[in-house]
């Protein structure tokens, strides 16, 4: 077994949860962080909650204090505070931070430039120069796009109207994790605390393309559900959205046609052709475990 045994988890939304609920599987002490009471509510036995207000460093600093481990799972509009929080961590003796960087195209270096990636490259260079000189490690998780939300909105396809626009055929794969699954990828890091130091570790369940989705999609939708399939350019859709979010690259219904297009277009290493599952104790999903799991859900909606 590892040395990092406490961890702090700041956040506990949907990936937040799943990761605390792995890491107390694997006999981590975790404290929860939260900026309102509400977020540290029913917590499993056994786990700490602290109250911090993030735009505090002595908040913060004492929070984080007594853990080896700082991992930030918070919602994306907290991603331009990560700064703040490393500084925090090393002053409170932290040895390790896992920044909120869950995404499939990040730490390609030739996505650097993409308006909704400037946060996190900064944060990635951060750490790096922080690791360099010793004052913290880091472990960046690569995790592709989150099986659990791949249906959730319009993104692959769209279940509330049965439409899906498909980018060159749906035939660019992508990777994609579940958030139990990158829970699970997480504690096996710290189980192997040499092996993942200062690392972009890359992870997945399985690899998708449209055209995969859309498959199973006819094979468990009800008869009377009729696709409606439109085909596009994924080059001219990349290019549209990008002027689009140069207009106001704050604004989210811009940024999710960009992010759609960056994932299904194939110009980006969204389909990860090597990953570490084996170092982190993570086997894949099998093909019918996916249906499994997607069946239900077209046959619910």
């Amino acid at each position: 077994m590892g040395s990092y045994r406490k961890v702090a988890l700041l956040g506990k939304g949907r990936l937040g949860s799943a990761v605390l609920e792995e890491l107390v599987n694997n006999g981590f002490t975790v404290t929860v962080l939260s900026r309102n009471s509400s977020g540290i509510k029913d917590l499993p036995s056994g786990v700490e909650a602290a109250q911090v207000d993030y735009s505090s460093q002595d908040s913060l600093v004492e929070a984080l204090r007594g853990n080896d481990v700082a991992i930030a799972t918070f919602a994306s509009a907290h991603l331009v505070n990560q700064e703040a929080i490393i500084e925090a961590s090393i002053k409170a003796g932290v040895k390790r931070y896992i920044p909120a960087d869950w995404g499939s195209l990040t730490t390609d270096p030739k996505a650097r430039t993409l308006p909704m990636n400037y946060p996190l490259v900064k944060v990635q260079e951060s750490l790096k120069k922080k690791a360099d000189t010793g004052l913290l490690e880091y472990t960046i998780f690569s995790v592709g796009a989150f099986l659990d939300f791949l249906l959730d909105y319009p993104f692959i396809l769209d279940l509330k109207t049965s439409l899906i626009k498909i980018f060159d055929n749906g035939e660019h794969p992508f990777s994609s994790t579940s958030v139990h699954s990158i829970g699970k990828a997480i504690a096996g890091a710290l189980n192997a605390p040499e092996a993942t130091k200062n690392r972009n570790l890359f992870i997945h369940d399985t690899v998708l393309t449209q055209a995969k989705v859309l498959a199973i999609a006819k094979k468990y939708s009800p008869p009377t559900v009729q696709w409606t399939e439109i085909r596009v350019d994924a080059q001219q859709e990349f290019e549209q959205a990008l002027k689009n979010v140069e207009k106001d690259p704050t604004d989210f219904r811009l940024i999710f046609p960009l992010l759609q297009a960056s994932l299904l277009s194939g110009k980006y290493r969204v389909a990860y052709p090597e990953v570490d599952n084996e170092l982190v104790g993570l086997p894949f999903l099998m093909d019918e475990e996916l249906e499994k799991k997607f069946a239900a859900k077209f046959q619910h909606d």
